[in-house]
């Protein structure tokens, strides 16, 4: 079974990036972030505690780099940048539940439908970022029972 990982894996190796021990080993740190995001400084301080001799920007480039080739998701959130694991290799245009308490990010499909195309006629939707936020089922159940 061909994993989320191997997928992300293929697609480095058939960009012009090279394929080396400290790329293989982020990219699978973050494969662990599929339903998180983490902050870019954390993935640097996991990065320095395996490769200490690494520089700063050698991980922040990598991360320019796999988000270029779609194998990362980011958002910005209070001045701070933070990836994800993409979540879904085959449909790039979707957008996230995030849950405001756990931090849980669920895949929603978003595609933009005929009644917003007919607003953008004049121009070329080039992409879009979908975010809701609220609480999970996990934690909204949680909360039901506290209460």
């Amino acid at each position: 079974m061909v994993t989320e990982y191997d997928t992300a894996l293929d697609i480095l190796k058939k960009s012009a990036f090279k394929v080396t021990k400290q790329r293989m080993d982020l990219l699978k740190y973050l494969a662990t972030f599929e339903e998180n995001y983490v902050s870019v400084i954390d993935v640097d301080h996991y990065m320095q505690d395996i490769y200490p001799n690494a520089s700063h920007a050698t991980t922040y480039r990598n991360i320019k780099e796999f988000t270029q080739l779609g194998l990362l998701e980011q958002r910005l959130d209070n001045g701070q940048l933070y990836v994800k694991f993409q979540c879904d290799f085959h449909s790039p245009h979707h957008g996230h539940f995030i849950c405001q308490n756990c931090g849980r990010v669920i895949k929603i499909e978003s595609p933009i439908d005929d009644h917003l195309e007919s607003q953008l006629t004049d121009y070329v939707v080039l992409g879009y970022k979908l975010e809701i936020y609220g609480l999970c089922n996990l934690c909204r159940n949680d909360d039901q029972v506290t209460d």
